[in-house]
């Protein structure tokens, strides 16, 4: 890495440290990931050079993926009966969330299909991103909506759980401290290379942030290790994954921003609404909390969804578990679309 790039890295991570402070001071929701976030797409839009490598910011993915494993604890065993019943109603959901969705792009946004397929997915940034480059759509257009998609949602869901659900968690900021023990650093030196190497051998989607994610839940769950290490290091990796996020609108105007966040807003509106069916049969059919539901069903990112469940304390690996879940469901539904769909959208790309 030269002078240059490390200036422009700590100047980066500078100004998103900026926006997690005012984002914690405002008691705003994932504040050291969404202010980082929104304050280096800010100056990025106005034209500042900011950037943080993509191999830069693996290793902090994997500190997120060991900490939200923490969550999964022995007594989830006895949940796992009714877990499964909102898995099938998640696999439901989102197919008949995804078509819904798409259409409204298509009729109201008079966004292309091929794209529209790819925008209006409750899930899969990366994969939608790569499946839209292979059929010829605009990848950039498509990455940058699910970003818009998870960063809406993860700001929107929390206020929608305390209009609807007065008290259901209280908003308090988060600063570091020093609590914690300094020998459980090592477990992040173990569990991250550990969980990459065998999420890798077995080409599992999303490794870098699932295989620590699952070695980590798996040692919980049976009892094996208790992790208690400082809330520094989680701060720390929300501010480059955040940070990481904002740079995305590097090159993007303001008004092609709008324009995306438009489409976003139609997205998070379309999928959050599609989820208030399953609620009601949730109700019917598990004991459930129904902030725990809608924080499972909503279409936010993995990581970031998990990360707010811990951070509201609203059962944290039944969100995680539901989010795993929609991700593999999401790419089943690519499985067939690649098969089925992708031929025909690569043709309208090709005469378009």
């Amino acid at each position: 890495m030269t002078y240059k790039n490390i200036i422009i890295l700590l100047k980066t991570i500078f100004i998103g440290l900026l926006g997690g402070i005012i984002f914690n001071i405002l008691l705003l929701p994932l504040p050291w990931m969404l202010g980082p976030a929104l304050s280096v797409a800010i100056f990025a839009l106005s034209g500042l050079h900011v950037n943080i490598s993509r191999n830069f910011r693996i290793p902090f993915v994997g500190v997120t993926g060991v900490w939200l494993g923490s969550y999964f604890q022995p007594n989830i065993l006895n949940d796992i009966n009714i877990w499964l019943v909102s898995i099938v109603f998640l696999i439901l959901y989102v197919p008949s969330a995804h078509l819904i969705s798409y259409h409204i792009l298509v009729k109201i946004r008079k966004i292309k299909k091929p794209e529209a397929f790819f925008i209006g997915s409750p899930g899969g940034l990366l994969e939608m991103t790569l499946g839209a480059e292979e059929c010829k759509a605009d990848a950039k257009k498509v990455s940058l909506i699910h970003v818009s998609r998870i960063f809406l949602t993860v700001l929107l869901i929390p206020n929608l759980l305390l209009l609807f659900f007065p008290g259901s968690y209280v908003r308090e900021p988060t600063w570091p401290n020093l609590e914690g023990e300094l020998i459980h650093i090592l477990a992040f030196f173990i569990l991250i290379p550990l969980g990459y190497y065998i999420g890798k051998k077995i080409n599992f989607p999303g490794y870098q942030l699932f295989g620590p994610l699952i070695i980590s839940a798996i040692l919980h769950i049976f009892g094996y290790f208790q992790l208690n290490a400082n809330v520094i290091f989680l701060i720390i990796s929300q501010l480059i994954i955040g940070s990481y996020f904002g740079c995305n609108m590097n090159g993007v105007s303001w008004k092609t921003a709008g324009n995306y966040l438009i489409d976003a807003i139609i997205v998070v509106i379309s999928l959050t609404l599609c989820i208030i069916p399953f609620i009601f049969l949730m109700k019917i059919f598990t004991s459930i909390k129904t902030e725990a539901v809608i924080l499972a069903f909503s279409p936010g990112g993995v990581n970031e969804m998990g990360l707010l469940a811990a951070f509201l304390d609203i059962e944290p690996a039944y969100v995680l578990t539901h989010h795993l879940s929609r991700l593999c469901v999401v790419l089943i539904l690519l499985i067939f679309a690649k098969k089925y769909l992708y031929p025909k959208f690569k043709k309208k790309n090709k005469f378009s």
